[in-house]
């Protein structure tokens, strides 16, 4: 509390000024959807220093920005590098190798060397509800995937030669004689 010069107390604070008020929200786009603001990249730190065995060391003409990149490539899982190398067909290497070039050898690698098609998961399932019968799309999609898996299976144990073809063990593989002279037509009975 304070007195003022007339003799009066007063609880402002300041005199002969005017109390901060701050200004009320504006509310004109409440009600409305809000999009969410875009998180701003992280900026990397530049590293002066190599540290011994890092990859600034081992390519050293390499940009910071490639330096980083192959730094998470590194943590990526076998899985990972596996649904990559499913996806990076030549085309799509060739797409993106145009935004990084710097990286489009390791991507020829882990990529496959066949074309894919891709389709939408909403036109496999149509498909496989209508082949199948099925009303419920995650069944159906299941379904057409065991179907072709299994068939594909099928035509790699056809292409297998007879040797390799695996034998039940109900029906024990029959031992041909070997040459003309194990023929039963052959053997002479003494």
């Amino acid at each position: 509390m304070a007195i003022d010069p007339s003799g009066r107390p007063t609880t402002t604070g300041i005199m002969n000024s005017k109390p901060n008020v701050p200004q009320a929200p504006n509310l004109k786009g409440l009600g409305k959807p809000q999009t969410k603001p875009q998180p701003k990249p992280q900026q990397v730190p530049v590293k002066p220093a190599a540290e011994p065995g890092s990859l600034r060391e081992q390519f050293p003409d390499a940009s910071e920005t490639e330096i980083v990149l192959a730094e998470r490539f590194k943590t990526l899982t076998d899985e990972d590098k596996t649904t990559l190398g499913q996806i990076l067909s030549p085309s799509v290497v060739t797409a993106l190798g145009k935004m990084l070039p710097e990286f489009k050898p390791v991507m020829e690698q882990i990529g496959s060397k066949e074309p894919n098609i891709i389709l939408p998961v909403s036109t496999v399932a149509t498909y496989a509800k209508l082949s199948y019968g099925l009303d419920n799309d995650e069944e159906a999609i299941q379904t057409f995937i065991t179907d072709v898996g299994s068939k594909m299976q099928q035509v790699a144990q056809s292409e297998q030669p007879m040797e390799q073809q695996p034998v039940p063990p109900s029906q024990p593989m029959v031992q041909q004689p070997q040459g003309i002279m194990a023929s039963p037509q052959n053997m002479e009975q003494v």
